[in-house]
C-alpha cells in the first residue's frame, strides 16, 4: 500500500515523527531484503569473512564518511531551550565535546517502520532485523529500545532529567549523557539503541560481549558499528555500548581500500 498522503498535523504521540513533516504520516511495514554486492550471492564462510580492525576514531570517521542514502542536507540549528544565548553556550559546549550536526532523512515516506513507532531508514532496517535474527540463532534476544527521532523527540529526551529555568551547568553535565537537539545519530534513521532481555546494563550483558567480539565482528556482518566506542576520544558523551550505527558491509570492507584500488567491491 503507497505511503498515506501528506497532509494534517501530525499527533503528539507519534514521537518519531519529526516536526515539519505534515501528516497522517504511513511509513511502510515492507522491509526491503539487505542490497549489497558481496551477498550476491551469500559467500561461504561469511562467520569468518575477515573484516578490518578499526581503532575508536577509524569507527567515528566511519559512519560520517558512509555515502548512506535518503539524508537531506544539516538545515537550521534546532532550539534547545528558550534562551538563544544559552542555546548557543550549550552548542559551543557540545562541539568541544565532540558531537557533530546530524542530517535529518530527506524523504520520510521512505522509511521504514519496525514496531511500537520505531522507524528506521530501509538498509537499515533490513539490517537490524537480520543482527535480531542472527543474535537469536545464538541464544541472545535483542531488543530495539530507540531508532529514529527527530528534532522535537530529541530536545525531550535532552531535557527530560531536567526542569526549568534551566541551568548552563545543568544543561552542560547532560551533554555527557545525550547530544542536544540537531547532534544526534539518531536523526538520521540511521542509528539504534538495543538491549538483551533481562539484563539492565547492556554493556556487561552476553549479548554485548557477542556482538562486540573480534573488534565488533558480529556486528560488522550485518553493516553495524558501535556509535561511541570505548576508545573513540572527543566524540560527545561518554561511550554508550547500547548504541550502534548503520554504515554497510562495503563501507566496512572498503573503509582502508586506496580510491583506486583493485579490489571490484571498492571500485565504483
Amino acid at each position: 500500500m503507497a505511503p498515506a498522503a501528506l497532509g494534517a498535523a501530525v499527533a503528539e504521540s507519534h514521537a518519531w515523527v519529526e516536526e515539519p513533516i505534515a501528516g497522517p504520516w504511513a511509513p511502510s511495514t515492507l522491509i526491503d531484503e539487505p542490497k549489497s554486492r558481496w551477498r550476491e550471492p551469500l559467500p561461504a564462510g561469511v562467520d569468518s569473512l575477515a573484516f578490518p580492525h578499526f581503532t575508536g576514531s577509524e569507527f567515528n570517521e566511519l559512519f560520517t564518511t558512509a555515502e548512506l542514502p535518503n539524508l537531506s542536507p544539516i538545515s537550521a540549528t534546532p532550539p534547545i531551550t528558550e534562551s538563544a544565548e544559552m542555546d548557543e553556550q550549550v552548542r559551543a559546549e557540545a562541539i568541544e565535546r565532540g558531537y557533530q550536526r546530524r542530517s535529518l532523512p530527506a524523504n520520510y515516506a521512505l522509511m521504514r517502520l519496525i514496531d511500537d513507532g520505531l522507524a528506521l531508514q530501509r538498509p537499515a532496517a533490513a539490517a537490524w532485523l537480520a543482527l535480531q535474527q542472527d543474535a537469536a540463532d545464538h541464544g541472545f534476544e535483542l531488543e530495539l529500545n530507540s531508532a529514529y527521532r527527530g528534532h522535537r523527540y530529541q530536545r525531550e529526551v535532552f531535557l527530560r532529567p531536567l526542569e526549568a529555568p534551566y541551568e548552563l551547568d545543568d544543561l552542560a553535565a547532560r551533554l555527557e549523557m545525550s547530544a542536544p537537539p540537531g547532534y544526534s545519530k539518531h536523526h538520521t534513521g540511521y542509528a539504534i539503541d538495543i538491549s538483551q532481555e533481562g539484563h539492565y546494563h547492556f554493556g556487561s550483558s552476553p549479548a554485548y560481549e557477542w556482538i562486540s567480539a573480534d573488534n565488533f565482528a558480529n556486528a560488522k556482518k550485518h553493516g553495524w558499528i558501535p556509535s561511541y566506542p570505548p576508545d573513540g576520544g572527543r566524540q560527545g558523551p561518554v561511550p554508550e555500548p547500547w548504541e550502534f550505527t548503520y554504515v554497510g558491509v562495503e563501507a566496512i570492507l572498503c573503509f582502508h581500500q586506496p580510491p583506486a584500488g583493485d579490489d571490484p567491491l571498492c571500485s565504483n
